[in-house]
């Protein structure tokens, strides 16, 4: 997203990231991704926000023009439509808001290839998440290179284990506000439902001999690495 507003440029686009838990998590997930043109916030409470607009996490972008109204209130989803969920905020900017990234860029050109040899998971301050995390990518990269069967059971059980071992540490902590449905705890929960689900479809494709969704692989990378400001 930085890359992104970085191109746009702020006079014509502002991307807001708007955290759930307090200003020092905002603060820091800002640091940790050297954040500059992206509007970093948080709100204390649902009252703050739109009404009938809800957490999106890893499931889209609301987008409003220059005046305050709101033309979308869900774009689509990266870890349901890949690719095009980009070009869908892109159609929308230009369709409803007049506002063109420029012609010689895209997209992909602005986003960090997490599935790239070079790409390093960050750091969440908790070594025994950040050696699940190294499992995980290790798992993931086996499954790049080899996209068979065993490899993908392989990654679901290791996420599987992952996903309740870290949301049982984020209870203990009470780390996120566990048990409270408007919270980072919330959101994190349901992005790693919606990481298993879509795992299960990419397995049901590769016993089925058909091409697989490189999404997953992606977006899987991108949540173990600790988005939604709750890793």
């Amino acid at each position: 997203m930085e890359k992104w507003a970085t191109r746009y440029g702020r006079s014509r686009v502002q991307f807001l990231m708007v955290c759930v838990d307090s200003a020092g998590v905002a603060a820091g997930f800002g640091r940790m991704f050297s954040l500059k043109n992206v509007v970093n916030c948080w709100i204390p409470s649902r009252g703050y926000m739109p009404k009938g607009f809800g957490q999106l996490g890893c499931s889209g972008f609301i987008i409003s023009d220059k005046n305050g109204c709101f033309v979308s209130r869900k774009t689509k989803a990266y870890l349901q439509y890949g690719d095009a969920a980009f070009a869908d905020v892109e159609a929308k900017l230009s369709k409803c808001c007049s506002v063109e990234l420029p012609s010689n860029e895209s997209v992909e050109d602005l986003t960090l290839d997490v599935l790239s040899p070079n790409w390093k998971l960050p750091s969440v301050g908790v070594q025994s998440m950040d050696k699940e995390h190294q499992e995980c990518e290790e798992a993931l990269s086996i499954l790049l290179e080899r996209l068979t069967v065993p490899s993908l059971v392989t990654v679901m059980e290791m996420l599987t284990h992952h996903f309740q071992q870290e949301e049982s540490l984020m209870k203990a902590s009470s780390f996120g506000r566990p048990g409270q449905q408007f919270s980072p705890f919330a959101s994190h929960v349901k992005d790693h439902e919606r990481i298993l689900d879509i795992g299960c479809v990419e397995l049901s494709r590769l016993h089925a001999q058909e091409e697989p969704n490189k999404s997953f692989m992606t977006m899987t990378c991108s949540l173990v690495g600790g988005n939604g400001n709750t890793s």
